[in-house]
C-alpha cells in the first residue's frame, strides 16, 4: 500500500506486481517514460513523468520507480529463497543467525548478534529461543567472563548449515543468470551505495520538507459543461 501512496494517478491502476521496464516505452509531452509489462496492453498505462513532477513537487519519478522495482525484486527474491529452503524449516533470521554464528567462528554475545542483524534484543532472544529448541544452538558461560551468555552452535547445526548454503547460493546464481558479470558487479556496486547513502540521509528532515501533494482534481460526476 506505500507504493500506491507514492505513484502517480497511472500507477494507481497498476497490478501490484506490474514491474516498470526498459523493454517498452512511449512518448509523453515528447519525453520518453517507461511503460508497465505486466503481459497486457503496456504501452496503455504508462508512467507519466510530467503529470509526476506536478502532483509530487518533492519526488521524482525515476526514483520512485527504482524503488518499487527494488521492493518488488526484494520480495520476489526473499519468497524465492524462503520456498527453496523451506524443508529445513528456518525463518530468514533465522538462517542468518546460523550463518553469523559461524562465520564469526566462535560464540558470540546475543547483542553482538542483534547488531549484526540489526534487530532488537528481544528479537534475538526470540531468535536464539528458536533455535535452542531446535538443537542448533545452546547458551554457554563466557569463560573469561562468567557474567557473559555467549551463543555458540551445536554439532547438529554444521549439516544444516552446510545444506542450505550451498542451496541458497545454488539460487543466487541462478536468480541473477540474467546478468552478465559486469552487470551483477555494476549492480552489486549500486545497490552497495544506495544502501551507505540511505545510512546519511536525514529522513525525518526529508519528509518534514516535503511539499504537499497536489492531488489531481477528480470531475464531478453530473457536473455541467459550458
Amino acid at each position: 500500500m506505500l507504493l500506491r501512496s507514492l505513484t502517480i494517478s497511472d500507477l494507481r491502476s497498476f497490478p501490484r506486481e506490474a514491474s516498470v521496464t526498459a523493454r517498452h516505452t512511449v512518448r509523453v509531452d515528447d519525453r520518453t517514460a517507461p511503460a508497465v509489462d505486466d503481459g497486457r496492453d503496456a504501452a496503455a498505462r504508462r508512467v507519466d513523468h510530467l503529470a509526476f513532477a506536478r502532483e509530487f513537487p518533492s519526488g521524482d519519478p525515476s526514483a520512485t520507480e527504482c524503488a518499487q522495482n527494488l521492493i518488488l525484486a526484494s520480495s520476489r527474491f526473499t519468497e524465492a529463497d524462503s520456498r527453496g529452503l523451506r524443508r529445513h524449516g528456518l525463518s530468514i533470521a533465522a538462517r542468518i543467525t546460523l550463518a553469523t554464528l559461524e562465520g564469526a567462528g566462535e560464540p558470540l554475545p546475543a547483542t553482538v548478534l542483534a547488531e549484526r542483524l540489526l534487530v532488537t534484543g528481544a528479537s534475538i532472544t526470540s531468535l536464539v529461543d528458536t533455535l535452542e529448541r531446535r538443537g542448533l544452538v545452546r547458551r554457554v558461560r563466557s569463560v573469561s567472563d562468567r557474567r557473559v551468555v555467549l551463543i555458540e552452535l551445536t554439532d547438529a547445526a554444521r549439516p544444516v548449515i552446510d545444506a542450505y548454503l550451498a542451496e541458497v547460493t545454488a539460487l543466487h546464481a541462478a536468480e541473477f543468470a540474467i546478468f552478465s558479470s559486469e552487470e551483477r558487479e555494476q549492480l552489486s556496486t549500486l545497490l552497495a551505495r544506495l544502501a551507505a547513502h540511505i545510512t546519511t540521509l536525514d529522513v525525518d528532515a526529508i519528509t518534514a520538507a516535503a511539499k504537499p501533494r497536489k492531488a489531481p482534481r477528480k470531475a464531478t460526476r453530473g457536473a455541467r459543461t459550458s
